[in-house]
């Protein structure tokens, strides 16, 4: 049940649906305020309600700067504001669309191009797409090839350095990776520039920059804001929050909302110190919380809690549900990632059975390889689907190279190959080692997973991405070999295309997404797939309280159904993740259903939960010697995986 249809209407008529926690943050009075919303408390609508309030106060709707963080989110906010103030005198439709509501990227293009500041020249705005086409006609690859470019150049931006700063830094520290870095981005700069380009980066960079620099335009443009509404403001950066504090120098009030358990995106520059330090931040600051849980169950509730308490880094905040229902959480230990599929499977088609709608199901994972297997099971059964955070399987990438290689191996006239092959560097890399790494008169098996492992270690990037990288290469080689040769191999793919393209309905369908895509979602039922030691928390990041988060923002999207997978074998034998006995340290007994006795098996000896707390997420020794002290079963039943029948992953004749 939503916060609109389980609370007492308050404030505007019969219309509000402000609870009055909500209402009370809505209506606030300081000059700062940051209002600390939980999964499921009503986020949007307090938000919605803040706007409200202000034009019953007589505030003027051009006076007041709206922002979220993406514009999907924009839109569903305007469109959501639209629907309320409909029939108020002091609103006409046509004008509520040209109000100021968008993303901080949004409405800095919109104030440049609005109000230019006196030096600002005329530009035109480059998506990734087009900044990336013109990094490939200047050829500013770095050095190291798998670093991408495009996420260098903007965290320069994140931190407001220009080439020149970002060129004496890199000479100080006597880097040569990143002094190469700090030269490739002054030619990116001036390569923008030469075609009238600013790409998102620039857009907010600009305008502080303008801002800083002529007192006269920064009381002009800060003049034209009473009151500056921010959503999602944990995951501002560094030149996100430069930007609101110039907008505040004539006295605009500034009214955040946002939840520091929720901060995902480090990897974008978002820094959590500015939400954790928001009083001492601002001005006359006030901070408000809103405990009332309206989305999921006691269970759901109660598990989550349990399992971000162990983050030291926080505002510490309590949820009361609003639904007492003690609806067991599920934990799946599988033997391994075809079982999980299988069991995915079978845990949606239940779900259907019993009438629910597949819109109203989602599957989530850390890592998007985690997802491939589930992502064919299900479209091969049938069961419509819909792929966010990622793509259909055979197009991804790493997929595409290492089929396509596995195929123009066999037949050099293969022109399908050729083409999912595509042109470029790392083409070019993978088809000249190609003779001396590929065993040509391997057995089929061992063929194609040298092509998987080729693949993986010529064209990886760095760090997490690298690692997911990897294994979608290892998926695609492991599908290939699982086929009789490669008339099955082709076969197998043109079926699973059939089965994908069949499946993506995008309307009534199950959601398939990573954990960020899903972020700001919700649905009836949560299978959280993939939770082992190395994917939560991932082998690769060194921050373990956001992979806490991470796993909160998770099972937080379910409102009554949360099934948690584990795989005891993906690749290499692994232990299932540390959080679910966090989590299921936090409910009763009724409250916690195994799938079967070979779960209760995989998860002993669990890990220590007093070793994670203390931990605070922030200590991978202790996170090392507390959760793989245990010994990992060595006997692996390897003949299930020829055994098994029934699943939707089959070997082809």
């Amino acid at each position: 049940m939503s916060a609109s249809q389980a609370a007492v209407p308050q404030g505007m008529g019969s219309e509000s649906p402000l609870d009055p926690e909500q209402r009370i943050a809505a209506e606030a009075s300081a000059a700062s305020v940051l209002v600390l919303a939980g999964p499921g408390t009503g986020k949007t609508t307090t938000l919605v309600g803040r706007y409200l309030h202000l034009l019953e106060r007589g505030d003027a709707p051009a006076r007041l700067f709206v922002s979220t963080f993406t514009a999907r989110a924009a839109e569903e906010m305007r469109n959501r504001i639209a629907a309320r103030v409909n029939g108020l005198e002091t609103m006409e439709g046509d004008r509520f669309r040209r109000m100021p509501i968008g993303t901080l990227h949004g409405m800095a293009a919109r104030l440049l191009l609005k109000s230019p500041p006196p030096d600002c020249p005329r530009f035109q705005i480059f998506d990734d797409h087009a900044s990336n086409r013109l990094i490939a006609r200047h050829r500013l690859y770095l050095s190291d090839d798998a670093r991408r470019p495009m996420d260098v150049f903007g965290a320069y931006k994140d931190r407001l350095m220009d080439p020149a700063a970002a060129l004496a830094e890199a000479k100080a520290k006597a880097e040569p990776e990143l002094v190469e870095a700090a030269e490739k981005y002054g030619l990116y700069q001036r390569a923008l520039a030469a075609e009238g380009g600013f790409d998102f980066g620039d857009l907010i960079m600009t305008l502080v920059r303008a801002l800083d620099a002529d007192p006269l335009y920064r009381d002009r443009i800060a003049g034209l804001f009473d009151h500056l509404l921010i959503d999602e403001y944990q995951d501002i950066n560094l030149a996100q929050e430069r930007m609101l504090r110039l907008l505040r120098s004539q006295g605009a009030h500034l009214w955040a909302v946002g939840d520091d358990d929720q901060c995902l995106y480090a990897w974008r520059s978002a820094d959590p110190a500015y939400i954790l330090g928001f009083e001492t931040a601002w001005p006359q600051a006030e901070l408000y919380r809103l405990s009332r849980n309206y989305r999921s169950t006691a269970t759901i509730v109660r598990a989550a809690a349990a399992l971000i308490g162990g983050n030291r880094n926080r505002h510490v905040k309590t949820q009361v549900p609003h639904s007492a229902s003690r609806l067991a959480v599920t934990v799946a230990g599988l033997a391994d990632d075809l079982d999980e599929a299988a069991y995915v499977l079978r845990v949606v088609r239940g779900l259907a059975g019993r009438g629910m709608p597949w819109r109203e199901m989602a599957v989530l994972y850390r890592a998007g390889h985690v997802g491939s297997r589930i992502q064919i099971a299900l479209a091969e059964a049938g069961v419509p689907v819909t792929v966010r955070g990622a793509g259909e399987f055979w197009q991804l990438t790493p997929v595409r190279l290492t089929a396509g290689l596995i195929r123009l191996l066999h037949d050099s006239h293969d022109m399908d190959a050729r083409a999912m092959l595509g042109q470029g560097k790392r083409v070019d890399k993978l088809l000249d080692q190609a003779p001396d790494k590929i065993d040509m008169d391997a057995p089929w098996p061992a063929l194609c997973r040298q092509v998987g492992r080729l693949v993986s270690a010529t064209a990886r990037p760095p760090g997490e991405e690298g690692l997911q990288w990897r294994d979608l290469c290892f998926t695609a080689s492991d599908l290939a070999a699982e086929c009789e040769g490669i008339a099955g191999f082709i076969g197998l793919m043109e079926e699973q295309r059939r089965s994908l393209r069949n499946a993506d309905s995008g309307g009534d369908a199950v959601v398939l997404s990573t954990i960020h895509g899903a972020k700001g979602l919700e649905w009836q039922a949560v299978v959280v797939a993939g939770c082992e030691d190395d994917l939560m928390p991932h082998e690769a990041s060194a921050d373990l309280e956001e992979e806490r988060r991470l796993m909160y923002v998770a099972a937080t999207r379910a409102k009554r159904w949360l099934v948690l997978c584990f795989a005891e074998e993906r690749r290499k034998a692994v232990r299932p993740s540390p959080y679910i006995a966090e989590m299921l340290a936090g409910l009763d007994a009724d409250q916690i259903r195994f799938h079967d006795a070979a779960t209760q098996r995989r998860l002993k000896p669990p890990p220590l939960r007093s070793a994670v707390s203390a931990a605070g997420g922030g200590a991978s020794s202790a996170r090392s010697s507390a959760l793989k002290s245990g010994a990992i079963k060595d006997g692996l039943d390897k003949v299930r995986r020829s055994r098994r029948v029934g699943i939707a992953i089959r070997h082809k004749k």
